[in-house]
């Protein structure tokens, strides 16, 4: 049974966060409640994160949410993993929900 309240949207976008150091990775999907980011370098579960994500407009949203998942595979036969995890977001910028609905329309 799917938890989330909101359908995902494949989207790739490069958003950055801080663990010990800043990282830079992609998302792999958006909803107006979550973002799954594509990384080897995620966060444990519980975790509060802070997010910067490039819209493709050159805007930069500031996004904060929870760690609620956290995957991580082997590589499959095209060199690509899995790995990443997924970011609830709390209060969630008007910029960003009106972006996702956006893109969820076209």
């Amino acid at each position: 049974m799917d938890k989330r309240k909101s359908s995902r949207i494949s989207k790739k976008l490069e958003v950055r966060y801080q663990s010990e150091v800043e990282n830079t990775a992609i998302t792999s999907d958006l909803s107006e409640a979550g973002i799954f980011i594509k990384t080897n370098k995620g966060m444990d579960t519980g975790n509060l994160i802070n997010l910067r994500l490039n819209l493709p407009n050159s805007q930069e949203l500031f996004l904060r949410g929870h760690v609620v998942r956290n995957t991580k595979s082997l590589p499959i036969s095209n060199g690509n993993s899995n790995n990443g995890m997924g970011i609830q977001l709390i209060d969630p910028p008007k910029d960003y929900v009106v972006y996702v609905q956006s893109i969820r329309i076209s």
